[in-house]
Formats: structure tokens, C-alpha cells, sequence
């Protein structure tokens, strides 16, 4: 054993031999980054509420959000914010949907 600066003996590494049949396959072309599925939501608003209320809560009980009509909403991709938007809805298929009105500098 050869002595690291430390004049410790240093510890001998094991070796893993490897199976030959993994030798003769050539490696797998690796996932392009652009395939990498992420999550993204849109936050519509927020409320604080109790436990006590949270508690208490039935079928047709409502929550008031800290966001009005007409305001941005928040677009997270993964839990982190990237920018915000405006609700729209596709008028064919009567889908809601997200327009970017603006994009955080550092995503």
C-alpha cells in the first residue's frame, strides 16, 4: 500500500470485474435533454387558513385566494417559479390554457 500525503496507509480499492457480455454491447445513446419530461402548474392564488378550518371544511365551502380577476398567475415548472401568465381558454375544444405575459431572468 502506498501512503497518502497524510502518512495514512490508504485503503485499497476493490476491483468489480466486468461481465462480458455488457463489454460486447455497444453503450445506449443517452435520453436527448429535451425529451426530460418536468411538471408545470399554474398557480391561481393562495390562502392561509386554519387547521381548525380546514377542519370544519364540506362540499360547497370556499376559500378567498390572495389574487383577483384579471391578475397574473404563476407558472412553477418542477416547484419553481419561471414566470407568470394569463388564463385563457381555447374557444374549440373549451380548454383553459396559460399565455406567458412575462419570464423570470434566471430560470
Amino acid at each position: 500500500m502506498i501512503d497518502d500525503v497524510a502518512g495514512k496507509p490508504s485503503a485499497a480499492l476493490p476491483e468489480f470485474p466486468m461481465p462480458e457480455e455488457n463489454l460486447a454491447q455497444p453503450p445506449q445513446p443517452r435520453a436527448r435533454l429535451g425529451d426530460i419530461p418536468v411538471e408545470v402548474q399554474v398557480v391561481i392564488g393562495r390562502a392561509k387558513i386554519s387547521v381548525a378550518q380546514l377542519a370544519a371544511t364540506k362540499q360547497g365551502s370556499w376559500f378567498r385566494l390572495d389574487q383577483r380577476f384579471g391578475e397574473p398567475v404563476e407558472i412553477q415548472v418542477n416547484g419553481k417559479t419561471i414566470g407568470y401568465g394569463e388564463i385563457v381558454s381555447d374557444d374549440r375544444d373549451n380548454f383553459v390554457g396559460i399565455r406567458m405575459t412575462s419570464v423570470e431572468s434566471r430560470i
